[in-house]
């Protein structure tokens, strides 16, 4: 008997349908088309990345372009520059002989990569640091392999040739770049506060350099040798006079002798945590006040303070302990906290060779190249011409290590203020232009002279020519007729618009740093104006740079002038000759 044929939407068939030719018959994965940018990185690709490196006088910092911060920020001290298999950091008491690891005099020698000034300077020994500080930022903590990459490289503009020269032979040598960007630093911490125009303060480590931007452009740098090193050296003479007043009296300076009473690393971790600098000093009144307490009663009120254990003053701040573990033995010093402020003072404002800013010849006090950080700042914006000060006045950056230290960057504001009230913008000075701007007598003749160049006779700008041979008000004293349009799109656009930025005044602003900058252009694929490339540099050498022509007339209409100054260009095209820039 055959089965009874049920309903049509029961049947087996018609749930599952039977298997086509076009269909295989076993379970299958679908295909998936995979893109090139999920892929493994071909070497086409890891040329086309970018990596960012800032090399400075004690540290490296490396990463990738595009990042906001570098991943890898390394040291050029002795710890870091042991060989392979020295294992002497693990020894017993190891950390205790510090003082047998002294190479010689001076404050910090042994951290330092390199010194402007090159006599006696090993440049062989220069680019193996590099070499092996670059190595380890690539495999230690960028974790890329020896694959060829280019190389947008952040440098001081201040470098000299024989340094810059070592740098891109350990490169090209040991990485095979196809090509290196050299860019300046300042110009990259310009373009790392959004700016386009600054004034660059950046206080390092051998040096301060004051470098004015003017349109992503270098138009003026200058030095001071007032830096951290000098503020590292003031810190370590008065923690040894604290721990021992006669040792440090006897010799005097920072030799090898006194160098054994302190290490150097245990002297910076005090200085980067416990220094500070202290307000502008205000002028005390001549004349006393009728409001002020009595002798008495303020005698009272002070021996209250006391009693209660409450300081105001600078002089009787609070006492601070500071563990030293480097001595021998191991201690404690106890020290008022404001005499650490003490070595930014000597150090960055130079207070034990004058009292304030408040004096009048500091070319006989000082040489060009140890200007305090507020004179250096003030020379730096006399110097320039009226429409760049103008706009890098507001625009002012702090940079560097110092830059870091609590209440620096409001002293130095303040008090180049207080120069500018007191002396203006007028450059000449002397006891000639002081004795004429004292002399009243003069004074009124050029006013008087000045008066009657201008004078307006009374009821001559509103009296209207009675004939035709009447003299004419001048068009200078004629009222400006108002227009009813450009007050009305006036109106309209200060609603829409911001205000810009009203010039004329100090301002401090924030930059990422130049790292940040060399970052973001990397990654914008703005091109630098010294791009070297490794077959001509390896060909040629430095000495393959052409210097840069002057602008012609050609190149004026053509809109491709790069001056010696330029930081950036627009365009990539086949260079047939290639320049150093700012380091030629």
């Amino acid at each position: 008997m055959a089965p009874a044929s049920g309903p049509s939407h029961r049947n087996v068939s018609n749930i599952r349908p039977q298997p086509t030719a076009a269909q295989p018959t076993s379970p299958h994965t679908p295909l998936r088309s995979i893109t090139s940018t999920y892929g493994s990185p071909s070497a086409l690709r890891a040329e086309e990345d970018c990596i960012v490196v800032e090399i400075g006088t004690r540290y490296l910092r490396a990463g990738f372009a595009g990042d906001s911060l570098p991943k890898a920020v390394v040291e050029f001290g002795p710890e870091e520059q042991r060989r392979s298999g020295d294992y002497r950091r693990w020894c017993t008491h190891y950390e205790v002989q510090w003082r047998d690891r002294i190479p010689g005099d001076g404050y910090g020698k042994e951290s330092e990569l390199w010194k402007m000034d090159l006599q006696g300077l090993d440049l062989g020994l220069v680019g193996d640091k590099i070499e092996r500080a670059v190595r380890e930022a690539f495999t230690k903590y960028l974790l890329i392999d020896s694959r060829p990459r280019r190389i947008a490289l952040a440098l001081p503009s201040t470098l000299p040739l024989p340094l810059l020269s070592t740098i891109l032979d350990s490169l090209f040598t040991n990485f095979q770049p196809p090509n290196i960007s050299l860019v300046s630093t300042p110009a990259l911490t310009t373009v790392a506060a959004g700016l386009r125009s600054s004034l660059v303060v950046d206080i390092g480590w051998a040096e301060t350099i004051v470098t004015a931007i003017y349109e992503l452009r270098e138009v003026q740098s200058k030095r001071s040798t007032r830096a951290c090193k000098l503020h590292g050296e003031k810190m370590y003479t008065m923690l040894a006079d604290a721990i021992n007043p006669e040792w440090a009296e006897y010799y005097g300076e920072i030799s090898r002798s006194l160098r054994q009473l302190l290490s150097f690393e245990e002297c910076e971790d005090i200085t980067a945590r416990m220094s500070w600098c202290k307000g502008m000093r205000k002028e005390k009144p001549s004349v006393p006040s009728e409001k002020l307490a009595p002798v008495k009663e303020e005698d009272e009120f002070r021996s209250s303070m006391r009693s209660l254990r409450v300081t105001g003053g600078a002089e009787e701040g609070p006492a601070v302990s500071i563990p030293l573990r480097s001595t021998l033995p191991p201690r404690t010093l106890q020290m008022p906290f404001s005499r650490l402020a003490e070595p930014c003072e000597m150090a960055l404002f130079a207070s034990d060779r004058f009292e304030g800013v408040m004096f009048d010849e500091w070319g006989e006090q000082f040489d060009d190249e140890e200007l305090p950080l507020p004179l250096l700042v003030y020379q730096s914006l006399l110097q320039l011409p009226m429409d760049i000060r103008s706009t890098c006045m507001p625009r002012i950056i702090f940079v560097g290590g110092g830059s870091k230290i609590l209440g620096l960057k409001e002293r130095v504001l303040a008090e180049v203020m207080v120069l500018i009230e007191k002396y203006g913008w007028d450059p000449v000075r002397g006891k000639s232009v002081g004795a004429f701007r004292s002399n009243p007598k003069l004074q009124n003749r050029q006013h008087q002279k000045d008066s009657a160049a201008t004078e307006v006779k009374p009821g001559e700008r509103d009296s209207e020519p009675a004939s035709i041979g009447s003299k004419a008000p001048a068009a200078a004293f004629v009222e400006q007729e108002s227009n009813v349009i450009d007050d009305q799109l006036q109106h309209e656009a200060s609603r829409v618009y911001k205000p810009a930025v009203q010039s004329g005044y100090i301002r401090a602003v924030e930059s990422l740093g130049a790292w940040s900058g060399c970052s973001l252009i990397s990654q914008l694929k703005i091109s630098a104006v010294s791009v070297v490339d490794r077959e001509q540099w390896l060909a040629q050498g430095a000495s393959g740079a052409t210097r840069d022509m002057d602008v012609g007339v050609s190149m004026a209409t053509k809109r491709q002038s790069m001056g010696g100054t330029v930081a950036f260009k627009s365009g990539v095209g086949e260079r047939s000759s290639w320049t150093l820039g700012f380091w030629a």
